[in-house]
């Protein structure tokens, strides 16, 4: 139908700009209809491999995790918390180690990706106060870590306390060692004891 359609149209008379303004609109139209169900195909895998992704995390099985991720970002580059999962691999393979600095660079790259795609992911911006607490290059590190803090829960909080922390508690216990690493005793105290008082709660 579709050849038949330009078979016919190359027979007629000289298109004017309303046909062609018409064959346009055919054409991107046909277009659309070829390419959505693909790219619906592609959203579907790449969730499903966002899935896998957490799944292998909360087994421990990072490196498979880190596979899982980057295959759901592959497919949808926009999938904010994917490139999430990609930055909380990262940090957790090399947590026993000595982290190099580009690895420091790889997580932040990650978190950063997954708050530009989403800002409302507040698990991502725990995740980037992590990395720039573990970074330390300069006090500013710290008072970003702080800020970020803050942000996660002003953020979708219904994503938080899905794996590495579980409570409040380590948020405030977190941002208690920033205070502490700036020289602040008495904020680092008022946040120890906050975080404290909840885990006590929770036991």
């Amino acid at each position: 139908m579709y050849f038949r359609f330009l078979k016919s149209f190359s027979n007629s008379r000289p298109p004017d700009r309303t046909t062609g303004f018409h064959l346009a609109v055919f054409l991107a139209f046909s277009v659309l209809l070829a390419c959505s169900p693909d790219r619906q195909f592609e959203e579907d895998l790449a969730q499903e491999k966002q899935a896998d992704g957490w799944r292998s995390y909360q087994e421990q099985s990072f490196a498979q995790a880190l596979v899982n991720f980057e295959r759901a970002i592959h497919l949808s580059p926009e999938l904010s918390d994917a490139h999430n999962g990609l930055g909380w691999s990262h940090l957790s393979i090399l947590k026993t180690a000595q982290i190099p600095a580009s690895s420091i660079t790889q997580a932040l790259s990650s978190f950063e990706q997954a708050i530009r795609t989403n800002k409302q992911n507040a698990d991502a911006w725990v995740g980037l106060a992590n990395t720039l607490f573990l970074r330390r290059q300069s006090s500013s590190d710290y008072r970003s870590a702080i800020l970020a803090l803050d942000t996660s829960l002003t953020a979708d909080t219904s994503l938080l306390y899905r794996h590495d922390y579980r409570s409040m508690a380590d948020i405030y216990a977190l941002k208690s060692l920033c205070y502490r690493y700036l020289g602040e005793t008495e904020l680092a105290n008022q946040w120890s004891n906050r975080s404290e008082s909840i885990a006590s709660v929770e036991e």
